[in-house]
């Protein structure tokens, strides 16, 4: 599994050669799967052939396409193989944004997956009950967890039902369970403080028995409370269902993202007063290959046909031969993956947004490390 955070696609777009990119809906037709993944990867080969990919490429990448995506529901798969050695084989959950997009060059074309996971977005989920609980956190760029840790608390007295009555007819037996309790989520409160801070999570998830939600809430800290949601339900118990915590999961975090986008674009609006955005693509460009640029915001659909001149090493981008300064070129590209490249190696965030959303006319924005108007 690849790490899609910037370092790791940094490392992705540095590597020398040209690669062949798919990007497939492998969403399961139930009625007949077989038959729909054989004339699948027909149609994949031919648009590989068709891109000018070489036969080691397809071969690895129809082979691939063979295999289940393991999921329900709508999901796709985004490929990336140069000379016949797989860089990225990765599942992307929902709503796919085309039946087929394929290519080869020398820049992977990667903006299917920065559309549908914009940024590695890191959160932890929670599941307590009243002897302890599970703390795991994750990663979007990953399928597995990153990091998971077993709580376990008291376990002596942990019910309210004695087989005497004697400690319940005077309360002592219920207080001196409470109390148990309270100590157990004291201590998985510890533990989800710990994962939070030294992640950075942005999201917490605390799901499991009602009580022992309450009592951990009881013992956040205010930070944490911050990014916290609860999801009523028990997913401890065998054959407890999940689906409720991954809708949940699901929602928080297309609302986090959706809030990034927000912000970018609010940024670019109130930034074009002060000398911290650009919405002029050759102004753009030049933030890029100067480095300045904080956050690409780009509309690829409206770029068209566009390319740039990739390069080795920087300023990364050019758009005439006269910017290349020395650098090595790797050839024309589509301009989206140009730009996405060269802000990715430099550090910027990218947004990849609609022509509607962007100032009309405008296809790549950006947002600015340092202001490009002259002290006033």
């Amino acid at each position: 599994m690849a790490d899609f955070g910037n370092e790791g696609l940094a490392g992705l777009y540095r590597r020398a050669g040209s690669a062949s990119t798919v990007y497939v809906d492998v969403t399961q037709d139930a009625s007949d799967p077989r038959r729909t993944g054989t004339i699948k990867q027909r149609t994949v080969r031919e648009a590989l052939m068709s891109a000018g990919a070489p036969e080691a490429d397809a071969v690895v990448i129809v082979d691939l396409l063979e295999e289940p995506p393991g999921v329900g529901g709508s999901v796709s798969r985004l490929l990336v193989v140069r000379e016949g050695a797989v860089e990225v084989n990765e599942l992307l959950p929902g709503e796919p944004l085309a039946e087929l997009i394929a290519s080869y060059g020398p820049v992977p074309g990667l903006i299917p997956l920065l559309i549908q996971r914009p940024r590695d977005l890191t959160y932890v989920v929670a599941e307590v009950g009243r002897d302890g609980g599970e703390i795991t956190q994750f990663r979007l760029s990953r399928v597995q967890p990153v990091v998971h840790r077993a709580v376990q608390g008291e376990t002596e007295f942990l019910t309210k039902t004695p087989s005497e009555d004697d400690f319940l007819a005077n309360g002592r037996y219920q207080h001196h369970t409470e109390e148990i309790w309270k100590r157990n989520e004291a201590l998985v409160a510890e533990a989800i403080e710990e994962v939070v801070r030294d992640s950075g999570a942005e999201l917490l998830v605390v799901t499991g028995d009602v009580r022992a939600r309450q009592l951990l809430i009881d013992a956040l800290s205010p930070a944490t409370l911050k990014i916290l949601t609860v999801v009523p339900t028990n997913t401890r118990p065998g054959g407890a269902t999940t689906d409720e915590l991954d809708a949940n999961l699901h929602r928080h975090i297309a609302s986090i993202l959706a809030a990034d986008e927000y912000d970018a674009l609010t940024r670019l609006e109130t930034g074009r007063n002060d000398g911290l955005a650009e919405i002029d693509q050759a102004a753009v460009i030049r933030g890029v290959q100067q480095g300045q640029v904080d956050v690409l915001i780009i509309a690829p659909q409206a770029m068209d046909d566009a390319t740039l001149i990739a390069l080795d090493r920087e300023p990364w981008v050019a758009s005439s031969l006269d910017e290349v300064l020395g650098a090595g070129q790797l050839g024309a590209v589509p301009a989206a993956d140009a730009l996405v490249r060269a802000a990715i190696l430099t550090d910027a965030r990218v947004v990849v947004a609609s022509p509607s959303e962007l100032p009309p006319g405008a296809s790549a924005c950006a947002t600015l490390r340092w202001p490009t108007l002259p002290p006033s």
